[in-house]
């Protein structure tokens, strides 16, 4: 399945002369998209997972064995290689930036993993400077149907609500409702997607949420009541959506206060849950400290509304990070919510200024009063996008409804 990351993560105006670090939740395809890139410029032999007991052997035996290897490729171009699960590597980062310093003109190389390798790039760290973070998300519907050409380059286009409703009315292609219907049901990860099976995935589920709690968080922390922190994963799902509180979590699980916080931030580090900031900015009595919490695999979600605004959030999310990375701003995803409980659902910002506001809805034919009344304080467009909506409509305000497989295919 082609990813669309392939298209841009790539391009020599970013990557030249630096390293392609690939991060993202366990089993979203990295390991697979790395092999489809090495396979597509006949190199599959350049695939090196240092899981396999193999590679560390070799680069002991010999430290200029990868070296070797890329001057043996070596014609004048860059050789592609891929170090896979290095991370887990005792001296992982000096390892390579040995080799890179020393090899950098000869080689493009692309380096994947999930957990630690995130941590790793929010602390500081020897190898600042030589590589540039990318970050792999669940499927979108665009590679749900294997079909680009609507999907957006840009985020300014949002601001334009004339503009990106025409887009939307052409944004469709065969097999976008069912594809969307699955995506719904069973989740973004690409295994339990493609085999289409209700059964396969409840049990991929379970196993997912046992591999992420016992061997990712076991990785990254020091935590040992694992059947509590078990009990939160829980009982989150339930919270998605709604501002999250952590005293009524440590509550309910009789814990303290900075336990509850720690552990939703490891959470966070192994890519099961994300959050997202209230924007407040020009808005009077606005909320400006509690977030909202969100799974990088919504088809946890029992509500089917909260299910598909899990989606959406994802969905934006994983556009505001594309746009981030193929340095055309810096793009986040925050919500709206004041002391009046007047609430939309995201806002788009850019370079710290909104875009677009966004709500998710299962149904209806009306504007959300909540939106409209921000769009006018903000002064900028609002998109209803609706889960069993049939058309694009415009509505007084500069507000907009549209269908929720129109929106995603421009997403990406």
């Amino acid at each position: 399945m082609e990813r669309f990351i392939g298209t841009y993560i790539f391009d020599p105006e970013m990557t030249a002369c630096k390293m392609m670090f690939l991060t993202g939740p366990r089993q979203v395809g990295k390991t697979t998209f790395a092999k489809m890139w090495l396979g597509g410029v006949a190199s599959a032999d350049t695939y090196f997972n240092w899981d396999d007991l193999l590679i560390p052997l070799e680069y002991r035996r010999n430290p200029l064995f990868f070296t070797n290897t890329i001057n043996e490729k070596f014609s004048g171009k860059p050789v592609p290689l891929v170090f896979d699960e290095i991370h887990k590597h005792k001296e992982w980062s000096n390892i390579l930036k040995g080799f890179y310093d020393t090899n950098r003109d000869k080689v493009q190389l692309l380096v994947t993993g999930s957990a630690r390798l995130g941590f790793f790039q929010k602390s500081g760290d020897s190898l600042l400077g030589r590589y540039f973070s990318y970050q792999m998300f669940p499927l979108s519907l665009p590679e749900a149907v294997r079909h680009f050409s609507h999907t957006l380059d840009d985020g300014e286009v949002f601001t334009r609500g004339s503009e990106l409703a025409s887009l939307a009315r052409e944004a469709k292609t065969e097999g976008v409702e069912e594809a969307l219907e699955l995506l719904i049901k069973l989740g973004g990860f690409p295994e339990p997607f493609l085999k289409g099976s209700d059964r396969f995935h409840r049990r991929w589920q379970k196993d997912y949420k046992t591999l992420i709690t016992k061997e990712e968080v076991r990785d990254l922390s020091r935590i040992t009541d694992i059947k509590d922190l078990e009990m939160l994963v829980e009982i989150l799902p339930t919270k998605v959506g709604s501002q999250l509180s952590i005293p009524s979590l440590s509550e309910d699980l009789g814990k303290k206060y900075d336990t509850i916080r720690n552990w939703i931030e490891i959470l966070k580090g192994v890519y099961l849950v994300f959050t997202l900031r209230p924007w407040h900015k020009l808005i009077v009595r606005a909320i400006k400290k509690e977030t909202k919490l969100y799974f990088f695999d919504w088809s946890l979600m029992a509500d089917s509304g909260v299910r598909f605004e899990n989606l959406l959030a994802v969905s934006l999310l994983r556009m505001a990070v594309r746009f981030t990375e193929k340095g055309l701003g810096e793009f986040e995803v925050r919500y709206i919510r004041d002391r009046e409980k007047r609430e939309v659902d995201f806002v788009l910002v850019k370079d710290n200024k909104p875009l677009a506001l966004f709500e998710a809805r299962e149904g209806g034919r009306d504007i959300s009063k909540h939106g409209l009344f921000f769009s006018e304080k903000l002064g900028i467009p609002f998109y209803q996008i609706v889960h069993r909506a049939h058309k694009v409509e415009a509505f007084p305000g500069d507000c907009y409804i549209i269908p929720a497989e129109n929106f995603l295919m421009l997403t990406g």
